[in-house]
């Protein structure tokens, strides 16, 4: 027989054996995802400790992660909705003579009051 397998056995454990080396030269120098394993700890020894600081590490996540998403959905729909919302419409396109005549009106009414003011302070 060519290959016993006990030949087989030891192959496979030399083979098994330098992956895991490789294998645990990668952890020590990087963690899962790519991040630096001095970070991930950094993160741990601050938040992941305690339950406490793991829960305002989600309330805080939440937090700006909902700004962001506010952030972004308004500005997708203001500039989807440019002149047609209440702020963005131009106002003076819509003013007519009527409107002139009650602003003089006003600016009369307005003016009739400060002379009666006036006119009880002395």
């Amino acid at each position: 027989m060519l290959f016993n397998s006990a030949a087989l056995r030891n192959i496979s454990r030399v083979g098994l054996r330098s992956r895991t080396a490789t294998q645990q030269m990668r952890a020590k120098t990087t963690a899962s995802g790519g991040i630096p394993t001095p970070v991930l700890q950094g993160w741990y020894n601050i938040f992941g400790k305690s339950t406490i600081g793991y829960a305002t590490w989600l309330v805080a996540g939440i937090i700006v992660a909902e700004g962001i998403t506010g952030t972004l959905s308004d500005s997708v729909w203001n500039s989807v909705n440019a002149g047609r919302t209440f702020e963005t419409v131009d106002w003076t396109k819509f003013k007519s003579d009527d409107d002139d005549e009650d602003e003089e009106e006003e600016e009369e009414e307005e003016e009739e009051e400060e002379e009666e003011e006036e006119e009880d302070d002395e």
